[in-house]
C-alpha cells in the first residue's frame, strides 16, 4: 500500500496536484473510522460498502462497462492492501481511468462518495492547509523513527526506507576500532549525515522539524544538517522510535509554544519582502495578486473566512452582490484564494488568531 509519506511528495503537495486533474471519470473515496472494533472490521467493512456505492454510480451514470470493471478492480485491490491499524483515522482513495492515489490520514474529514470530472479535494485540502503541519524526525542509537505531524495528531511512517541506527554504522561501516571515541564518533557522523538525507529527500523544504533523541545526538544532527532552518524545536531523551503515543504527548505538551515558534518564523522569513515593500495586504488586493499569479508567500489568520463575489474576469473581489455584470460567488473567499495561490506553485499558511493585526488579517507577498 502507497503511503504519501514514504515518499518526497508529502499529502499537501500531493492534494494541490490533485486539485488540478481534470479526467473522468473521476471516483472520490473519503471513509472516516467512526467506531472504534476489534481489528478495525466496522472500518474495513465501511470502506467495502463506499467501493460499492462509487462502482454503482459508475453503473447509474452509463460509464462504459470496461471502465467501471476496471475501477472496480483496481479499487478492491487497493482496498485489500490497507493494512487496517490505529495510527490513521480516514482513507481517501481518489482512481480515475488514469490516476491512482489513496492518502491514510491520521484525523477525520467528511464521508464521502463522489464520481465527476475531478477529484473530491477541496475540502479535505481546506483541512490539511489550516492544521498546523510539521514533521517528527527521532534519532536513536538502535533505530530511526519518522512521522508526519497534523496539530495534535501524528502519523507514524513504518514503511520508509529510515537509517538505522547509530550501532549499525558502528558495527558494519567502521573499521578499525582500537580508538572506541572516534570510531563512535565516525559513526555519529555518518548516521546524522544519512538522517539528514532522508529529511530532504523526504520533507518539504519548509514544513517545520522537531527532532527527537539524547542531546548528544541532536547536537550533531545540528551540526551537520543542510537546513538548519526546517529545525523547529528539540526534544531531549532517549525515545523508542516507534512509541507514537509517549512521542505526541512530549510533543503536545508543547503545541502552543511549537506553533508560536512556527509563525514567528514565517514573519522572519518575508520580512525582507515586508521591507522591500513587496507586498500586499487585506483580503481584497491580496485577491487581486493571487488572480494575477503574482502570489509567492500567503499568511493568513487561522479564524479569518469572507463571503465575497469576484467580477472583471475573477481580478476584484467585492462584498456586495453586483448588479448587472458577470460575478462568481465565494461562500469562503479565504479558502478560494489560497487554492488559487497553491495552484500556482506559492505557499500557504494559516497562523495565530491576532498575528497578522496590523496587515487586517492577510498577508501575501508577491514574485516582482
Amino acid at each position: 500500500m502507497k503511503n504519501i509519506a514514504n515518499t518526497s511528495i508529502t499529502i499537501h503537495e500531493k492534494l494541490v496536484e490533485l486539485l488540478g486533474v481534470k479526467e473522468s471519470p473521476a471516483v472520490s473515496i473519503i471513509v472516516n473510522k467512526d467506531v472504534v472494533s476489534p481489528r478495525n472490521e466496522k472500518f474495513r467493512l465501511a470502506v467495502k460498502n463506499a467501493i460499492t456505492e462509487a462502482v454503482n454510480k459508475l453503473k447509474d451514470e452509463g460509464v462504459d462497462k470496461r471502465v467501471v470493471a476496471d475501477i472496480e478492480k483496481r479499487l478492491e485491490k487497493i482496498e485489500s492492501e490497507i493494512i487496517y491499524e490505529n495510527s490513521f483515522q480516514s482513507v481517501n482513495i481518489f482512481v480515475s481511468p488514469q490516476r491512482e492515489e489513496v492518502l491514510l490520514l491520521p484525523f477525520e474529514v467528511k464521508n464521502k462518495v463522489v464520481v465527476d470530472d475531478s477529484f473530491e479535494i477541496r475540502e479535505l485540502l481546506k483541512t490539511v492547509n489550516r492544521v498546523f503541519r510539521y514533521d517528527v524526525i527521532v534519532l536513536g542509537k538502535k533505530k530511526t523513527g519518522f512521522y508526519n505531524g497534523y496539530h495534535n495528531s501524528l502519523q507514524a511512517d513504518y514503511q520508509a526506507k529510515l537509517p538505522e541506527g547509530v550501532e549499525y554504522y558502528l558495527e558494519n561501516k567502521i573499521g578499525m576500532k582500537d580508538d572506541p571515541a572516534k570510531a563512535e564518533t565516525e559513526a555519529l557522523k555518518m548516521y546524522v549525515n544519512e538522517v539528514d538525507h532522508f529529511i530532504r529527500v523526504n520533507t518539504e523544504m519548509h514544513t517545520p522539524l522537531i527532532v527527537v533523541g539524547d542531546e548528544k545526538l541532536v547536537s550533531y544532527f545540528k551540526n551537520k544538517t543542510k537546513r538548519p532552518d526546517k529545525i523547529l524545536a528539540e526534544i531531549h531523551g532517549s525515545y523508542d522510535p516507534s512509541a507514537v503515543t509517549v512521542i505526541k504527548d512530549k510533543i503536545n505538551e508543547k503545541l502552543d509554544e511549537y506553533i508560536k515558534l512556527r509563525d514567528e518564523k514565517l514573519l522572519e522569513r518575508i520580512q525582507p519582502d515586508i521591507d522591500r515593500l513587496g507586498y500586499v495586504s487585506g483580503i481584497q488586493e491580496s485577491w487581486t495578486v493571487a488572480a494575477m499569479k503574482e502570489a509567492r508567500i500567503m499568511l493568513v489568520e487561522q479564524d479569518y473566512d469572507v463571503e465575497g463575489y469576484s467580477v472583471k474576469d475573477g481580478l476584484f473581489l467585492i462584498f456586495s452582490k453586483p448588479e448587472g455584470e458577470e460575478y462568481e460567488y465565494h461562500a469562503d473567499a479565504v479558502d478560494d484564494m489560497a487554492e488559487m495561490v497553491l495552484l500556482q506553485g506559492g505557499e500557504v499558511y494559516f497562523v495565530s488568531p491576532g498575528l497578522l493585526k496590523q496587515y487586517d488579517k492577510i498577508i501575501v507577498t508577491t514574485k516582482y
